[in-house]
């Protein structure tokens, strides 16, 4: 059984997006790359040269909900690896709070939780294609493919200079957030100011990736599986 993995991947994400690309380009690790793909969703996070999908995949296949993230004409907000190690952790503790020699590993979680996990990774499916053009800086409200379950999806300007802002730059960066609501809320949606008694923000970290089969969007390593706090 693959491993999760714990090298540290460091990705440009598109905060330098209008900075210096075109629009059908976007950054990882500072270089350019099409944002188009030739390739199915699942085949191209499988193509990761980090590997930082193979823990996801793995669930995915033991789920087999392949078809659900590779359905056309979606937008799949994929989480890492990481996100997975992080709910893994959080498990830990909650199992050692009964037993401290309790542990649970992902053989645990295949074993357990696999219906959990095919019913959940509809929270990171969106019916529809999301694109720069379809984004807007407040957010638009979004159902996902969880029956029941609303999403905002934001595409913000940052001054944050860990995140790509110069001010020696005229063009700000902007950023991609998807923002899972526990709730209903009331309109007008302004995605920065929901609280996180009503939703869970999360900064996607790589955006509009176009494959043959949707849209992908990669979540940032810190955040953690089914939205956990």
């Amino acid at each position: 059984m693959k491993k999760i993995i714990h090298t540290t991947v460091l990705f440009g994400a598109l905060v330098m997006f209008f900075c210096s690309c075109k629009r059908d380009d976007y950054f990882i690790g500072g270089s350019k790359h099409n944002a188009k793909v030739d390739m199915t969703t699942y085949d191209y996070l499988k193509s990761n040269s980090q590997g930082l999908f193979d823990t996801l995949l793995l669930l995915v296949d033991a789920a087999g909900v392949k078809e659900k993230i590779n359905k056309p004409g979606i937008s799949f907000f994929a989480p890492t690896d990481y996100s997975i190690n992080g709910y893994l952790n959080k498990r830990v503790a909650e199992e050692q709070n009964i037993d401290p020699f309790r542990k649970w590993t992902i053989d645990s979680m295949i074993k357990y939780e696999l219906p959990k996990f095919r019913d959940s990774i509809d929270a990171y499916i969106v019916g529809e294609s999301i694109d720069y053009s379809t984004m807007t800086q407040n957010g638009k409200l979004f159902g996902t493919m969880l029956p029941g379950s609303q999403v905002v999806v934001s595409y913000e300007e940052t001054r944050d200079p860990a995140l790509g802002y110069n001010p020696n730059v005229s063009t700000i960066p902007r950023i991609v957030y998807y923002t899972f609501l526990f709730g209903p809320i009331a309109p007008p949606i302004v995605a920065q100011n929901i609280p996180s008694t009503l939703g869970k923000r999360e900064r996607v970290q790589t955006s509009g990736i176009q494959s043959n089969s949707g849209m992908i969007h990669v979540l940032n390593n810190q955040h953690t599986l089914f939205f956990r706090k």
